[in-house]
């Protein structure tokens, strides 16, 4: 009982609150019955002073009889016991009781009547005020239980009411530290707890507001790590994939210099095998220039030179440069580009990619293959027909160095990094991008922004 008391705060007002009333209660109760019959003692001797005063003024010059009749009128009417002393004589009105003489209020006045002066003493009974005093005392037990019964139900609700509004505060507080502020306080009051309330409602706003900043900016740092994570990944695969690639021809090489230098077998004839080093040191430099290109397109600090351009004639250009090599190879190349189509970007940059898009297809499309490059709203589309990709193949075509199959490996005269290199300028556009494998064709498309629908 005693924990629960000190962990409630309604049961320690409610406790205090019915002590105290009691108390108080208790304490007017005995300083009125202790100053009550002495109040009315000192009023009814003061009236009944006067009232003797009166009688005595009345008697004097009276003769002892008629002195006598008023004294036993003034006795009945006063329940009083009265005695007329003389020199020579003692007259008594009423019996006086020996065992009741304590109780009795005794006051002796001189007077003068006409054969001489006479004491005049008088004793009235002071059992009315005895009978007070018990009345108090008789009354203290239903008192007590009126009392105790009023401090219960006054400290109820009085509790009841101080207590609600923190009561409440505190529960709110237990959703606060549950980081739940989808609460409100009661803001109808106007004293210290309507100001607290109000407090509260204004702090939970502004925690809630700060607890969703923070969630946003923790999901977006959640986002970068994992876009770090996922770009630490991509440079360790390029990497990787970059030995892998440098390994193939640096071992070629290292064999033939090797066999020239040791004049082991063919490798005697020098001149010959020079110049397949040659072409093999060639193929190098090309790579490791893609391999650096791709790099410095993947770098953070590549920026992009921006401009407005003209997008259908730096396609037509892309178009001129790989439209007779397709033609060599018997391939039907096509171009359907509406005119003067301006876009906001890096033209160096686009002109690579999509030259990279054209050469892919010129490049890996076989002989009597048809190549259409359509420009139209804004949208571009390479087909090429040929070889059509499976979904694992489209999945991976992206990545740098990948070859789905046996056409597409370095005899073909390709780095690998072409569509990486692709992907890397597109997205630093935000372009959005897709290959798809239709039937027997092949199909790029590229959604560029009209300027005039900008906001």
């Amino acid at each position: 009982m005693i924990k629960k008391i000190k962990s409630s705060l309604w049961l320690k007002i409610f406790l205090l609150l019915t002590t105290l009333l009691f108390a108080v209660s208790l304490l007017l109760y005995g300083i009125v019955m202790a100053v009550m019959p002495a109040s009315y003692k000192s009023f009814v001797t003061s009236n009944y002073i006067e009232k003797i005063n009166a009688l005595a003024e009345e008697l004097n010059g009276d003769t002892p009889d008629d002195a006598a009749i008023k004294i036993y009128e003034f006795g009945l009417s006063h329940n009083a016991t009265m005695k007329l002393q003389g020199t020579d004589s003692i007259i008594s009105f009423g019996e006086e009781d020996q065992a009741d003489k304590s109780s009795k209020d005794t006051i002796a006045v001189q007077i003068e009547l006409t054969d001489g002066s006479y004491l005049l003493t008088i004793s009235s009974p002071l059992e009315t005020i005895d009978q007070i005093t018990q009345t108090f005392w008789r009354l203290l037990p239903i008192i007590e239980i009126v009392v105790l019964a009023i401090s219960l139900i006054a400290s109820y609700f009085v509790t009841r009411f101080l207590t609600k509004p923190v009561i409440e505060i505190s529960d709110i507080s237990k959703r606060m530290t549950a980081l739940d502020m989808t609460w409100r306080c009661d803001t109808s009051r106007t004293d210290e707890v309507g100001t607290l309330a109000v407090n509260l409602n204004t702090m939970a706003a502004q925690l809630d507001n700060t607890l969703k900043e923070l969630t946003e900016a923790n999901n977006k740092l959640q986002k970068d790590i994992e876009q770090e994570r996922y770009q630490e990944k991509l440079r360790i695969d390029f990497f990787r994939a970059v030995s892998h690639e440098l390994k193939t021809p640096i071992t070629v090489l290292k064999g033939e210099l090797e066999g020239m230098i040791c004049r082991v077998g063919e490798y005697k004839n020098r001149d010959l095998h020079l110049r397949q080093s040659m072409r093999t040191v060639n193929e190098m430099e090309t790579l490791v220039k893609e391999i650096l290109s791709a790099s410095r397109m993947a770098g953070t600090d590549l920026s992009l030179t921006l401009s407005d351009i003209d997008l259908s004639q730096l396609i037509r250009e892309s178009c001129r440069t790989w439209q007779g090599i397709a033609e060599d190879k018997g391939q039907q190349f096509l171009m359907e580009i509406e005119p003067s189509k301006v876009y906001r970007g890096d033209a160096v940059l686009l002109q690579k990619a999509i030259s990279n898009i054209i050469s892919n297809a010129v490049t890996y499309s076989p002989e009597q293959a048809t190549i259409n490059v359509t420009l139209q709203d804004y949208e571009l589309r390479i087909e090429n027909t040929g070889t059509p990709l499976d979904e694992d193949q489209l999945k991976h075509i992206f990545e740098p160095f990948y070859r789905g199959d046996a056409s597409r490996s370095r005899k073909t005269g390709g780095s690998g990094l072409g569509l990486y290199i692709v992907k890397t300028i597109l997205a630093r556009h935000h372009l959005k991008y897709r290959m798809e494998s239709i039937s027997d064709r092949i199909c790029f498309s590229v959604c560029f922004e009209d300027l005039n629908n900008r906001k």
